[in-house]
């Protein structure tokens, strides 16, 4: 009886990762291509109006400062250059939490799978589309790029409040300065936004904000 609910068991695992592998997104290199938007300069080199539905400057990994660096993979995921796409430990707590209904158990997904979840996947909040993430992060993100550009993508994508895309105009919207000028305080402000844009935003919710990075 114990051999064949072992066999059962291992066909029902095998039959759930077969139906992640086969319903999965195709891995498509373009979906992480963002758009940033087009400047308008007058004759005397002053901008006269920025173009585009989002408001974005990409930079590259050698941009970011590392106090925000720092505080991002403290704060996001602990063990990003340690693990291959997925944190087996974190998600294995955040899991157990969440079905006990302990909603302080934390997130799960890893700054790879949060990449693959906002480009090619969905937000959806389903088990099956974290593993899906997972398949992706693992045998496709973590194998295609380096830690250095999946973070470039992470920090250049993410919406940081209102229609603000991307760490470079978050600083400069937030702080009038360029991303790799920003001190430690304000990294960890900026750091802070990811969880919560428009929650953790200075110009409306400034004790709101102050909390948070504290804890950043």
């Amino acid at each position: 009886a114990i051999l064949i609910l072992g066999i059962i068991v291992v066909l029902l695992v095998a039959a759930f990762f077969s139906y992640i592998v086969l319903t999965a997104p195709k891995f498509d290199e373009t979906a992480f291509d963002v758009k940033d938007q087009s400047v308008v300069y007058d004759i005397n080199g002053e901008i006269i109006a920025k173009l585009g539905s989002q408001n974005r400057e990409s930079v590259t990994y050698d941009q970011l400062p590392q106090v925000l660096i720092d505080a991002i993979i403290a704060t996001e995921d602990s063990r990003y250059f340690e693990h291959s796409g997925v944190d087996g430990a974190r998600f294995l707590k955040a899991s157990i939490g969440q079905i006990m209904g302990n909603s302080s158990a934390g997130g799960a997904s890893t700054l790879t799978m949060q990449v693959v979840k906002n480009n090619l996947t969905s937000r959806e909040q389903t088990i099956i589309r974290k593993f899906k993430d997972i398949y992706l992060a693992v045998f496709f993100m973590e194998k295609k790029y380096t830690k250095q550009e999946i973070l470039e993508f992470y920090v250049n994508d993410s919406l940081l409040g209102g229609n603000v895309y991307g760490v470079e105009e978050a600083s400069k919207y937030y702080f009038g300065k360029s991303v790799s000028d920003l001190s430690l305080p304000e990294a960890a402000i900026i750091a802070g936004l990811f969880q919560s844009p428009n929650g953790y935003n200075p110009y409306y919710y400034p004790e709101r904000t102050a909390k948070r990075m504290q804890t950043v």
